[in-house]
């Protein structure tokens, strides 16, 4: 995707949704009236072997947005195994809960580069965190981005039941958009409390409901599917790598959870095979970390609705004295001369 300010254009990188992933959108838009001719003869068009970029989901999913009132929580309803073609039997092959979502984490760039997810596991409860992926979607509490978090946790809620036959039950689920008006027709499907105005999206649960098994797991299954799962993460290019870690790293800027450690922590891999990756991908983690808080950088200064210091802590530097060289290093000019204020 190629986002213009002003007079610079900055592209960050191309995400990419899978077809199967945009089937399913395309369908519940259907269904729900809001999809225009253009995105129908789009798909007509289309075929099982293609992806979408992720500008024209968000396009089809903003649509969909304006048209029809929880429509987030309507597409996850849509979502079935088709949905995840590998990711989908990879997780029915699991033995537990917890197996289920270190897979999702592993593999979710298979389906999309929409988000990332992160988890948060507690003694008590645990929790599933998605962030939509910050280069598209730099208003983490606008609309767009709530509806969107809401579909990945409702197609979770719609889901479970072919994994342990029954509905995952949640202790509570948190936003980060100011509270709606209405929020009694996400209260009656998660069967919870529904937080809003929360510092991420979650979805919490009771620990101990990582060791509830699923129906039919089975491990020789699972190595089978996970070893062509990991084939095509590797076979489809080396910078697969890479897109996931432009895509996880805004969010993580702005927890200042940025090492090589915290990535490698929430990709279930060691550092050391992070960093054979990247040499395979012919870069290396700190090129990558520089191209992120650039292209970061460069869109908050020129959206000129943000300070200075707001702007350094984002792209995670504890000092605006250490932003304004690394800017001067990047771009040869200062980040005010950059924005002209």
């Amino acid at each position: 995707m190629t986002s213009t300010c002003s007079n610079t254009t900055v592209e960050p990188f191309a995400g990419e949704v899978a077809w199967p992933y945009w089937q399913t959108l395309v369908e519940a838009a259907i269904k729900h009236g809001v999809a225009d001719s253009f995105f129908l003869d789009e798909f007509a068009q289309s075929d099982s072997s293609e992806t979408v970029t992720v500008e024209r989901y968000l396009a089809l999913f903003s649509q969909g947005v304006g048209g029809c009132d929880a429509f987030g929580m309507h597409l996850g309803r849509a979502v079935m195994l088709g949905t995840f073609p590998v990711l989908g039997m990879t997780l029915l092959s699991c033995r537990n809960l917890k197996q289920v979502l270190a897979q999702i984490l592993r593999y979710e760039g298979l389906n999309h580069d929409l988000g990332a997810s992160t988890l948060v596991f507690g003694a008590s409860n645990s929790r599933y965190i998605w962030t939509p992926n910050y280069l598209y979607l730099p208003d983490l509490q606008s609309e767009v981005s709530f509806q969107l978090a809401l579909s990945v946790f409702s197609g979770i809620q719609t889901f479970s039941p072919l994994l342990i036959r029954q509905t995952i039950p949640v202790e509570c689920v948190g936003f980060m958009i100011e509270k709606p008006k209405s929020v009694n027709i996400y209260r009656e499907f998660f069967q919870a409390e529904v937080l809003f105005g929360q510092a991420h999206n979650f979805i919490e649960f009771k620990s101990d409901m990582l060791e509830q098994s699923v129906v039919g797991g089975d491990m020789a299954s699972f190595t089978a599917l996970t070893a062509y799962a990991d084939g095509l993460l590797g076979g489809a290019s080396h910078n697969t790598i890479v897109l996931q870690l432009q895509r996880m790293l805004p969010p993580a800027l702005r927890r200042h959870q940025f090492r090589v450690a915290d990535l490698a922590n929430e990709l279930n891999i060691s550092v050391r095979t992070l960093q054979r990756q990247l040499k395979e991908s012919g870069t290396k983690f700190q090129f990558v970390l520089d191209q992120v808080r650039r292209d970061l950088a460069e869109y908050y200064l020129l959206e000129k609705k943000l300070s200075m210091s707001e702007i350094a802590f984002l792209v995670g530097y504890q000092e605006q004295s250490s932003f304004n060289h690394a800017f001067k290093a990047w771009k040869g000019v200062s980040p005010s001369e950059f924005s002209g204020k």
